[in-house]
Parts: C-alpha cells; sequence; structure tokens
C-alpha cells in the first residue's frame, strides 16, 4: 500500500466514525460536573476503537518510513551561492529527468525553499528522511526558454546571491548580475531554445519566476521526492554512497 493510499484508509476511517455520531439537540441544559482526569488516565471506549482502527495502519506507515534506502558520506549542506545539498539535488534531477525523457536536458534547477531542511546528515538516510527534505507533492517538468529567458533566470539567481543549479549552468556573480553564463561550457547563443528541469510549481511561476508561465513545457509525470528515492535506491544498488561538492558552478 502506497503512501497516499495508507493516508487516505487512515482518513476514510476516521470520516465514517464521525459520520456514525447522531447529532443530538438538547431539549434543557443540566448543569453537570466532571472530574479531570491525568493524561495516564485510560482512554474512552471511542478512543480506544479508533486507536486499534488507525494502529494497523500507522505500524505499515511508520515501517515505509524507517525503510533505510541508502547512505550519505558526509553531511550535506544548504548555502549559497551554493551548497552541497542543492547541488545534489540539482544534479541528480537533472540525471533522472534526463532518463525519464530519453534525451539530455540542458539543465534542472529549484526554488531554495523548496528544500525543506538544513541538512541531509551523515549516515543511513532512510525514506522518511526524504519526506522531509521534499515533503510537497510537486511534479518534475521541463520547461524550453530561449537564451534570453536563461539570463533572465540566471541575473535572478544572482540577485538572490544564488539558487540551487545542476552542474551544466555556470556564471559569476558581479554587482548583482550573471555574467559569464555558460551552458555545458558553451555561451548562451540567441536563438537557440534551452531545456530545464524543474518542478511545476516554478514552471507555473512560483517564487517569481514569472518568465517560464506559458513557455513550452513537457510534463514528466514523476513527483520530485520520489524522483529523488528512486536515485537513492540506484546509488545504493550500485554500491555508492551518496555525496557531493561545491565545484563554483555559481561564484
Amino acid at each position: 500500500m502506497t503512501i497516499t493510499r495508507l493516508r487516505f484508509a487512515i482518513f476514510l476511517l476516521l470520516i465514517c466514525w464521525l459520520a456514525a455520531c447522531k447529532v443530538n439537540h438538547l431539549a434543557q441544559i443540566q448543569p453537570q460536573g466532571y472530574r479531570m482526569e491525568p493524561q495516564s488516565a485510560a482512554l474512552p471506549a471511542a478512543d480506544e476503537a479508533i486507536e486499534a482502527l488507525i494502529m494497523p495502519y500507522k505500524t505499515q506507515l511508520d515501517a515505509e518510513m524507517n525503510e533505510v534506502i541508502g547512505t550519505a558520506a558526509h553531511t550535506l549542506a544548504t548555502g549559497k551561492p551554493e551548497g552541497t545539498l542543492g547541488n545534489w539535488m540539482s544534479d541528480l534531477f537533472q540525471e533522472q529527468i534526463s532518463a525519464y525523457m530519453g534525451k539530455t536536458i540542458d539543465f534542472a534547477m529549484m526554488n531554495s525553499g523548496g528544500i525543506r531542511i538544513p541538512t541531509l546528515q551523515q549516515g543511513q538516510i532512510t525514506r522518511g528522511k526524504i519526506y522531509e527534505l521534499m515533503p510537497f507533492d510537486n511534479m518534475l517538468v521541463v520547461v524550453y526558454v530561449d537564451a534570453s529567458v536563461v539570463q533572465e533566470f540566471a541575473d535572478k539567481m544572482a540577485r538572490e546571491g544564488g539558487s540551487p543549479v545542476s552542474r551544466q549552468l555556470r556564471f559569476v556573480i558581479k554587482n548583482g548580475k550573471a555574467l559569464n553564463v555558460t551552458v555545458n561550457g558553451q555561451p548562451l547563443q540567441t536563438g537557440r531554445m534551452y531545456s530545464i528541469g524543474t518542478s511545476d510549481y516554478i514552471a507555473n511561476g512560483g517564487s517569481d519566476h514569472t518568465f517560464f508561465v506559458d513557455k513550452p513545457r513537457d510534463e514528466v509525470g514523476v513527483l520530485m521526492r520520489d524522483a529523488i528515492i528512486e536515485y537513492v535506491k540506484k546509488q545504493t544498488a550500485q554500491g555508492q554512497q551518496i555525496q557531493a561538492e561545491k565545484d563554483g558552478r555559481v561564484q
């Protein structure tokens, strides 16, 4: 059973229990005192019944979240103008999207706010930790833009002091502008279309990325979180640990 189905099952059980309760209209009010029991007191029968219904699903959910899917060779952290955690995530998205699409995209990017924990600690990586890292159900997409939009995007990154981007895009920040922008080692070429992997949130203009709105796009059909989990498992199957470094892609 997937995590989404587990959540839905628990939600459905609660709805069914609430629906079974009858609505009573007071004919008259009779004052009555109640004794407040300590928190250690036994649960009411109704609460115990709900707890019993939920427990099997909670147990299964906990087991899935605690599954160890990989190992981090060292602690990955966010940072600006670049950080090891943002570099790792952007690079894996570029690789995963290229595999899903059956063609190599130019680069991938994401917004700093989409990374919900500041570090991925050295050691075992659980499925639950990836949910903490990226709890939102954002989908991967590819947007197609010309060189002027790539420059506009790089300038936005420069004004913000940097944000996560894959190694294929490089530039230098000076006076709030992006200089010497290159893609795969080549200067931006007027008239060429560039493919950028990102989230549907960003492609729809989120975090002020309005220059991506209404641009041609391909829907990848994969959740960003699922792509991360799949990548970590793939690395583990190949006997590799998770690691990343700052390589000067944004200076």
